[in-house]
């Protein structure tokens, strides 16, 4: 979906630009693949392909290399990593939102990617940086490191009013569901059979009874028939009115939207509580729905 919609960014800020999607099973091969690369202005591919098609994309001599969701390179062991880190380019960028999701050699293979060297070996940046930083806290090493990338990184923060001007301002509202008696019922009862295990049990088996608690209680607070496991394409929209607070007080906020000719995206946690949304939601308010889910 990445790929397609640099392509719909190409047409649409830069039409004069020919570009060639390599991606799919038809996708060109070898000496196919050289040619029509000589005859476009851009290649778009993604990560998988890039890994699968290794040999010849590093065949080609490349103007410039643009990775984007550049994250998708933050380990260095892996093959598409360390295919990037092999191409030929004048020049290189690295697009991304999470430079850093959860260690800091993470920065050090992307910038190992844009310039190659510049931190040192990576045995050397883990002894200088890494461990200094995120076990010790050290924050004269940190401020090293941020003085040492900051010159090649472009930032781009959404509240600069000189970066995007057409964005209205953030509101964010947060809305208090009671539960219903069945609910609040279920949660009780959750709540004291849990505890009671908890109680009797420690380490790691203690943990994981905490998460799955934690788990269970959101699914609770979403719909008695999540918790129980019951969604199925079956299931009468009269069977779910009703029986939760969340889900009654989310129909009225939506009716709300779809009143007025909006728009609205439903993000949640769960894909089962989105396949019970999915079904209940056309039939209450009479609108269609999609789905999108990892499946």
């Amino acid at each position: 979906s990445v790929v397609i919609n640099w392509e719909r960014e190409v047409n649409r800020f830069a039409p004069s630009l020919t570009t060639y999607t390599h991606q799919g099973a038809a996708r060109l091969r070898n000496s196919e693949f050289k040619q029509k690369t000589s005859q476009v202005d851009v290649v778009l591919t993604s990560y998988a392909v890039l890994r699968t098609d290794a040999e010849v994309m590093l065949s080609v001599p490349w103007y410039g290399v643009v990775l984007d969701e550049a994250q998708n390179i933050k380990n260095p062991a892996a093959k598409v990593t360390q295919t990037a880190r092999k191409l030929t380019a004048s020049f290189r960028f690295a697009l991304t939102g999470t430079p850093v999701e959860n260690r800091l050699v993470e920065l050090w293979s992307i910038m190992n990617f844009l310039n190659p060297g510049y931190l040192g070996p990576q045995d050397s940046f883990r002894r200088n940086f890494s461990l200094p930083i995120e076990r010790f806290g050290d924050t004269d090493k940190a401020d090293r490191l941020r003085k040492l990338v900051g010159p090649f990184i472009l930032r781009r923060v959404k509240t600069d009013p000189a970066v995007i001007q057409d964005l209205p301002d953030k509101i964010e509202t947060k809305e208090y569901c009671t539960l219903t008696e069945e609910q609040a019922t279920l949660y009780e009862a959750t709540v004291r059979d849990t505890m009671a295990q908890i109680a009797d049990s420690d380490g790691i088996q203690r943990r994981g009874l905490v998460l799955t608690l934690l788990m269970q209680l959101k699914q609770i607070c979403n719909h008695p028939v999540q918790y129980l496991h019951q969604v199925s394409p079956e299931l009468a929209a009269e069977t779910l009115t009703g029986r939760s607070g969340k889900l009654m007080r989310l129909v009225e906020m939506v009716d709300e939207v779809v009143s007025e000719n909006n728009r609205a995206l439903i993000f949640t946690q769960f894909a089962e509580m989105g396949k019970l949304l999915s079904t209940y939601l056309p039939t209450t308010l009479g609108q269609n729905v999609l789905f999108l889910h990892g499946g």
